[in-house]
């Protein structure tokens, strides 16, 4: 891995030219006219569209081999088959050298919920991709082999991912969050034999996790290879071989350059993509090689103008054909970036687009409408001046989504695009020559002849259709697994207009080619940015008790304008009631097997559901009466008066779908007035918070809100433990209100002494976890934790601070060695801890500061003055700090966002930390310096030596904002090891 602290310039990109500019001279020649604008382009695009596939080909500059002579095998979108004559290659393609991005160029920053991250340029990426090519064969893969992947969007499924592609197999992805009736539904219809598996968060995470994995390899019986993607222990899985990645890769010798990656045909498998499963079991979409890379290449560099100068962001899971997309974003040499982590609030996104100076980001209507939501301005609040093009796709984006943007982010495009697993890509999207209209998606996607058909099969323009294409494309899959006569291919999009790709989204089309979307016309639900077809949530509610029929819609959300909600309609046997205790079970099911995403927000008893004659269930007129709107052609349905049922049981929710407060000002009281206010009305004490609907956006909100009324910790762990009123209730009044002695962070051997590490500003000990997991001492390992406002607390101080701990400390380890350390604000806590302990009579027999800056008060005037200086300096040194000098600038001058709780703990936490009345101590100190810092300035040693005689220096990778983050845990551990391990010979 190779830290970049710096992405490379673009001021040149002030005066850039689009590439579709160049690409429209090379194709003037051959059109034999000119195509000087986008619509002219776009239009003999259409017309001649073999010629323009093979200029297109041949402008891109790809690594091919054979004949393009024949572009198309037929004009029938059905049965044409691209370039027969071509054999290329998909990961060599990502990987070759580029002269605009050779192998020192950064090609994958791989971001984790922590914010560490790790970066590698291309040419470690083509070795590591290659050498895990040489792991995969040693143990079987082969050419035409197809590969699972069950992970979250971080380096380690990419480098696999580009590795089986370089063999020439195919994959096919998953998230770890999927239930395995989910993933059995999937993989079952591939019949792989070798998984890729990280289990960090499968089925939760935990002791969970083996046992989930036993079970879905239990019913994937072609599986034989299960080849993890993590470092925990080995589980034992019957009948099935099991290895871990990493071991296979370090058993390559050094000087191995890996397989040989052969070049396939045009069409040859590189992905099984699965449909939404609206009438059925997912169906599972072979994409191409070629028609895959060739539409992707020219979305990215003609539609998005993405170059190597640019550092690309789609938040994404591996589960969604984006994921496809944005990978195949490095074979243009941009920069890709990929989170593995949570969104923790409206600012997750933002931070990581300013902090790794992302240029294009890629997110969605509903991520937008939570930090309109919220009320969080990014630019005001953070430096995002690389920042020129927004992608939202996912859902429709509403014509104030573009307003905000503009508002809150810059004067920058914000292209909304849609196309589809099915074609993984894009019928409509941006173009970087058209101005962008609110609400609308600026372009048709170069190549494909798309429109609307009103409902007798005609043209419209202006007015809402049904989006056919009517022109073949590269990128249409191959072909459907399990289905030998293409039957099921041929039903799934041209059965209702014969000739044409029906997709199944309703369009508006302006007469200048731009468009809206208006949802799915097939009742494909998109869950915050999820699809999911209504059959798997059928599927699964089937299997609970008392359920006799069900149908699931995505209706208007009423408390959040913009959104949207799943809704649950149920009938139930005869004698059932909808009560609490049901209503429960079915969200738990739907969350267990399914995903939090499956989980309704609404869920409503009904008598009957409305269908049409053939007996299909229609959830558009379902979802048009919980909407509020008319149902359209009623006659179509065989029990119209199922629609009455609909309304009165809608029109009940309304009456009781008002937040409730509690009554009493208890904590118990006060707990579920909140998890009332978050989930739109009370809940019995014991529900589970998810399985009363609550999603994990929500749990963000609920935590939020529990810290703020109650004034006491509590940790997202605490709180998963047990997700409930009462739960959290004996969470916080079990123990003082200052929290447990110590949290556990890592089990050892009890007879040596354990290592404390003590909080942070904001009271918890998160950031430790990746420096704790890459730690090998057999100590065990504790959190002290505090109030998360303790440094807001009137007459709060280091001193007090401490000496709260340090009874935590002698009431935790009462007697034997005292061990301790401490980042930056917990360092300065942990040595006064040191003092009292040692003032008490306790050995302490190690004391580590990690990067902790001697109290600004304890500095001579001259000092300050350098430390000031120093910190200045970091502002504009990028990587240094997490601020900006226009962010410190605009704060001053009272330009910037209100100041959040977070914000205004840092603020109170530095005063408490510079006011510190510091003394001398004795004992041994071990300092890890942060070795990227400002030189001579910025680390005044000399006053710890003051006060610390006995003080050993130990230089750390990393600047002092990112020492604890991933890609610095392993060395940071291996000196604190050594520390450790010195302290007591």
């Amino acid at each position: 891995m190779t830290a970049l602290d710096a992405a490379r310039d673009t001021s040149a990109d002030a005066a850039r030219v689009p590439q579709v500019t160049a690409f429209r001279a090379r194709c003037q020649p051959v059109a034999g006219r000119e195509l000087s604008t986008p619509s002219e382009l776009h239009a003999w695009s259409v017309a001649s569209y073999q010629d323009f596939w093979r200029t297109f080909l041949d402008w891109a500059d790809l690594a091919w081999e054979g004949s393009a002579e024949v572009v198309a095998t037929s004009d029938d979108v059905r049965q044409a088959r691209f370039f027969p004559g071509v054999r290329l290659n998909y990961a060599e393609n990502l990987l070759r050298p580029l002269p605009d991005a050779d192998d020192g160029a950064p090609a994958l920053t791989s971001v984790h919920g922590d914010g560490s991250s790790e970066t590698l340029t291309r040419g470690e990426l083509r070795a590591a991709a290659h050498r895990t090519s040489r792991a995969l064969t040693d143990i079987g893969v082969r050419a035409g082999d197809v590969v699972l992947a069950i992970a979250a969007n971080h380096a380690r499924v990419t480098v696999a991912a580009l590795a089986v592609a370089g063999l020439g197999a195919a994959l096919s992805t998953a998230t770890p969050d999927m239930g395995v009736n989910t993933l059995v539904g999937r993989f079952g219809q591939v019949e792989a034999t070798t998984a890729l598996v990280d289990r960090t968060v499968l089925g939760g995470g935990g002791g969970r996790a083996d046992e989930v994995l036993g079970e879905l390899v239990a019913q994937l019986p072609t599986v034989r290879r299960v080849v993890l993607l993590d470092d925990l222990p080995l589980p034992e899985l019957a009948g099935v071989g099991v290895a871990r990645l990493s071991e296979l890769v370090a058993a390559v010798p050094a000087d191995d350059p890996g397989p040989a990656w052969p070049r396939q045909a045009f069409d040859a498998p590189l992905w099984v993509l699965f449909s939404s499963g609206t009438t059925g079991p997912p169906k599972a979409m072979v994409h191409g090689v070629g028609g895959s890379l060739l539409e992707h290449v020219k979305e990215h560099r003609l539609h998005v103008d993405l170059r190597p100068t640019d550092t690309l962001y789609f938040h994404t899971t591996t589960a969604w054909m984006m994921w496809n997309w944005q990978l195949s974003a490095l074979s243009v040499g941009a920069h890709v970036v990929v989170y593995d982590g949570p969104i923790a609030g409206p600012e997750t996104l933002w931070t990581l687009v300013a902090r790794h100076r992302v240029t294009v980001f890629g997110t969605s209507p509903a991520y937008l409408q939570l930090c309109q939501d919220e009320g969080w301005s990014p630019a005001a609040a953070l430096d995002l001046s690389r920042l020129r093009t927004v992608l939202s796709t996912g859902a429709v984006l509403h014509p104030w989504q573009f307003d905000w943007v503009a508002e809150h982010v810059g004067p920058v495009p914000v292209c909304s695009v849609s196309g589809g697993t099915d074609i993984v890509g894009c019928f409509v999207l941006g173009h970087p020559e058209l101005p962008v209209r609110p609400g609308w998606c600026q372009a048709i996607s170069l190549g494909l002849d798309v429109t609307a058909l009103d409902e007798d099969g005609r043209p419209v323009v202006g007015e809402v259709g049904e989006l056919v294409c009517r022109n073949p494309f590269p990128s249409r899959p191959v072909r459907f697994l399990r289905d030998s006569d293409g039957e099921r291919f041929r039903g799934a999009y041209f059965a209702q207009h014969p000739g044409m790709w029906t997709h199944g989204d309703r369009i508006e089309f302006a007469v200048d080619g731009s468009s809206r979307l208006y949802g799915r016309s097939d009742g494909v639900l998109n869950i915050n940015g999820v699809r999911i077809g209504p059959s798997e949530i059928y599927t699964i509610v089937r299997t609970v008790p008392g359920v006799a029929d069900s149908i699931a819609v995505e209706v208007r959300d009423p408390a959040a304008p913009g959104s949207t909600r799943l809704a649950l309609l149920v009938v139930l046997q005869p004698g059932v009631e909808l009560d609490g205790a049901l209503a429960r079970q079915i969200r738990s099911t739907l969350r267990r097997q399914g995903s939090p995403a499956h989980v309704p927000s609404l869920l409503l008893p009904v008598d009957e559901i409305p269908q049409t004659h053939n007996g299909k269930k229609s959830e558009s007129a379902a979802r048009a009466v919980l909407d509020g709107d008319p149902v359209r052609n009623v006659s179509a349905l065989k029990n119209p008066g199922s629609l009455e049922g609909l309304a009165a049981a809608a029109a009940r929710a309304a009456e009781t779908d008002v937040p409730t407060t509690a009554v009493g000002d208890d904590v118990r009281s006060t707990v579920g007035a909140v998890f009332a206010q978050v989930l739109g009305g009370p809940v019995p004490g014991h529900a589970d918070f998810f399985d009363a609907g609550g999603t994990s956006r929500q749990t963000m909100t609920l935590l939020r809100q529990l810290r703020l009324e109650l004034g006491r910790p509590l940790l997202l762990e605490d709180f998963l433990a047990d997700p409930s009123v009462d739960g959290v209730t004996r969470a916080v009044t079990s123990e003082p209100a200052d929290g447990r002695p110590v949290e556990v962070l890592r089990a050892g051997d009890p007879g040596t002494a354990p290592l404390l590490l003590v909080h942070g500003y904001l009271g918890d000990v998160d950031i430790y976890r990746s420096l704790v997991d890459a730690l090998r001492t057999p100590a065990p390992v504790y959190g002290l934790t505090s109030d998360p406002r303790i440094a807001t607390r009137d007459g709060v101080s280091i001193t007090s601070i401490a000496t709260s701990l340090v009874t935590k400390v002698q009431q935790a380890v009462p007697a034997g060695e005292v061990r301790l350390a401490g980042y930056s604000f917990g360092g300065l806590v942990a040595y006064e801890m040191a003092r009292q302990l040692v003032a008490l009579g306790r050995s302490v027999t190690f004391l580590g500061l990690l990067d902790t800056e001697p109290p600004f008060r304890r500095l001579s005037r001259a000092s300050r003055a350098l430390r000031t200086l120093a910190w200045w300096i970091a502002l504009v040194v990028p990587g240094m700090v997490e601020d900006t000098v226009v962010g410190v600038l605009r704060r001053r001058f009272g330009h910037g966002a209100p100041a959040t709780e977070e914000m205004a703990t840092f603020a109170a936490a530095h005063r408490v930390f510079n006011a510190y009345e510091w003394g001398p101590y004795a004992g041994p100190v071990t300092y890890f310096r942060a070795r990227f810092r400002v030189p001579v300035v910025a680390n005044l040693l000399y006053a710890w030596r003051r006060v610390a005689p006995d003080l050993t220096v130990v230089d750390v990778p990393g600047s002092h904002h990112v020492l604890l983050g991933g890609e610095h845990s392993a060395e940071l551990a291996a000196q604190l090891d050594a520390a450790l391990a010195a302290s007591q010979s």
